[in-house]
């Protein structure tokens, strides 16, 4: 390079300096800038090329309570221009009249996603009453989380909301008024979790279903809420997620029994154990009609746990009930399993995969995450399977595994179809 030569950086064209800054980097454990504000920094002409994509500057995070904040917030709006746009609204403390909603208020109609995040019940209901007097055609997506350890905000009311098209709510740590308000009726997708208040019971979970036509899909926080027996019917109902509490088995069959979904598809079972398969399996007594007859795909998922004491404590050890048979009668037509951090795993692949089972052709798909003590007990359990399989020339699922189990080599040198199963699984 010429001693007078420009780094080679600033030769790059207008058009890759956009496509470099819209690359949003993975969520970093400190707070860092954006790219966008980084690269309009860099000199003139990437500050000219930057900031007159207005397509960069849709992503918008406003703390209502610092003045600094709400004045990058401001900027931002004027860049972003006529795009839609995903805001956040964070506030700590009560507000009065943030400088940040004032900005906002002539961009409402642009939002396509609001972030809600408050720690007081009184923040909330300054933001919500600010947008009282608007209708927002392009929302789509809405969450609201009570980023506190309080729990103060049951049931809200959020009727001054006017939300045309909405389809997905999601709400942490709070719960919507009963009866809700009408535009939640066109929903789709409706996740509450961490609502452990005590005053929630199984009627506003029915009214989500029974009163919400075309939900398909519905993420539900069970750790302090007990459900009744078929009190919760969807005809639209494809995709059902419970949360659960280390849950006892009766209470998590009882708890599958309060559903009655005919046309479920996938179902996510989050923070149950490696042994309660068994049961889901095999002893369906408790109740004895739960069937869920159209869902093929099942996940047993603890998406935060490094490890676990079943397979260490004597007593949850000898608890443990082996799987003999599919599960004909709760899911007949099941072909997907995963499993995601869940005790047992070497054991129940054996078991679900070795000469003691019947016969389960339906069985097209296994996906495996384990925790990191199992993972070198579960690679001598696939290979054991492997070799009975191929030794009795029966069909292996395809398997789908996490990074350590997927790159080692015995998959390919025996003629075994695996895939790589997304690391954030």
């Amino acid at each position: 390079m010429a001693p007078n030569s420009p780094p080679p950086i600033l030769l790059l064209p207008d058009e890759l300096l956009i496509e470099i800054a819209a690359q949003k980097p993975q969520q970093s454990p400190t707070p860092e800038p954006p790219s966008e504000w980084v690269l309009s920094h860099v000199c003139r002409r990437f500050r000219h090329a930057v900031t007159g994509a207005s397509t960069l500057w849709t992503r918008l995070v406003v703390d209502l309570c610092s003045h600094t904040s709400a004045e990058l917030f401001r900027l931002y709006l004027k860049r972003s221009a006529t795009c839609e746009i995903e805001v956040t609204l964070r506030a700590m403390d009560d507000l009065q009249t943030p400088k940040g909603l004032q900005y906002l208020s002539p961009h409402v109609g642009r939002i396509a996603r609001l972030t809600i995040v408050v720690e007081t019940h009184q923040a909330l209901n300054t933001i919500l009453a600010s947008f009282r007097n608007f209708v927002m055609p392009s929302l789509d997506h809405l969450e609201i989380e009570n980023s506190s350890d309080v729990y103060d905000m049951d049931r809200l009311d959020l009727s001054p909301l006017k939300l045309a098209n909405i389809t997905s709510l999601k709400m942490t740590r709070c719960t919507p008024s009963f009866p809700p308000p009408q535009w939640m009726v066109a929903l789709t997708h409706l996740h509450l979790s961490n609502n452990s208040y005590p005053g929630v019971n199984s009627d506003i979970f029915r009214f989500m279903t029974t009163g919400i036509p075309s939900l398909v899909h519905f993420y539900l926080d069970l750790t302090a809420v007990t459900l009744r027996s078929g009190g919760i019917v969807s005809e639209s109902l494809t995709h059902l997620v419970l949360e659960f509490d280390e849950s006892e088995t009766n209470a998590l069959l009882n708890a599958l029994a309060s559903f009655n979904t005919p046309r479920l598809t996938h179902l996510t079972l989050h923070h149950i154990h490696g042994d309660q398969l068994s049961f889901l399996f095999d002893s369906i007594k408790p109740v004895s009609r739960l069937t869920f007859p159209a869902v093929t795909s099942l996940t047993l998922a603890n998406l935060d746990r490094k490890e676990c004491d079943c397979e260490v404590d004597e007593n949850f050890r000898d608890d443990y009930k082996p799987i003999t048979a599919p599960p004909l009668r709760l899911l007949p037509v099941m072909s997907s399993l995963t499993l995601i951090r869940e005790c047992f795993t070497p054991r129940i692949v054996l078991e679900l995969l070795g000469p003691g089972l019947q016969p389960w052709s339906k069985l097209e798909v296994l996906a495996l995450h384990p925790m990191p003590a199992d993972i070198e007990k579960l690679y001598v359990a696939l290979q054991d399977v492997v070799r009975w399989k191929q030794s009795q020339q029966e069909p292996l699922p395809r398997l789908k595994l996490s990074p350590d189990l997927f790159a080692r080599d015995f998959w390919a040198e025996n003629g075994v179809v695996a895939e790589l199963l997304e690391e954030h699984m």
